[in-house]
């Protein structure tokens, strides 16, 4: 043991959270995204899908809540993170019409179906259906490095949140 082993271990160990795709779809930027709340992150940061498919899956293992209208999910990891996933821009009008919750709140497991749509119907009845992956409790976060690009697949690693 040298001299200086004695500060090698010193070394604050980095938590990192991996969120994968709830999506399968492009994903884009929160920039993109047809609200203001969202492309200027006034809810938190992330990034954004604009899916081809019509179902969210849970981006990990967590405990998630659905809100009354089907069309946001909210999420807590056990590390204390949370996550917004909002189906769309002005999906909350459509009062659920399109989105069909299909478990109840409370723990998920990575890859479970939370919620179905109808994603011709809300293309035609919704401003955007551009959906932002939004880390909310942004006081926790490091940085969020954007892991994934161009076409995602539910389960593809989509990004990693460095906690404090």
């Amino acid at each position: 043991m040298g001299l200086f082993d004695i500060f090698k271990n010193k070394k604050k160990e980095e938590k990192i959270i991996e969120i994968y795709s709830p999506l399968n779809g492009k994903v884009i930027s929160l920039e993109e995204v047809p609200d203001e709340a969202f492309s200027q992150k006034m809810v938190g940061d992330g990034c954004a899908i604009e899916p081809i498919e019509g179902a969210i899956y849970s981006p990990l293992d967590c405990e998630i809540d659905i809100f009354e209208t089907n069309h946001a999910v909210s999420i807590e990891t056990p590390e204390g993170l949370e996550m917004i996933i909002h189906f769309g821009v002005d999906t909350v009008k459509l009062k659920g019409e399109g989105l069909k919750r299909v478990v109840n709140p409370g723990d998920v497991k990575k890859g479970e179906k939370l919620v179905e749509y109808d994603l011709e119907f809300i293309k035609t009845n919704a401003k955007s259906v551009k959906t932002p992956i939004i880390i909310s409790s942004m006081d926790m976060v490091e940085k969020i490095e954007v892991e994934a690009s161009g076409e995602v697949k539910v389960g593809d690693l989509l990004m990693k949140v460095y906690l404090k």
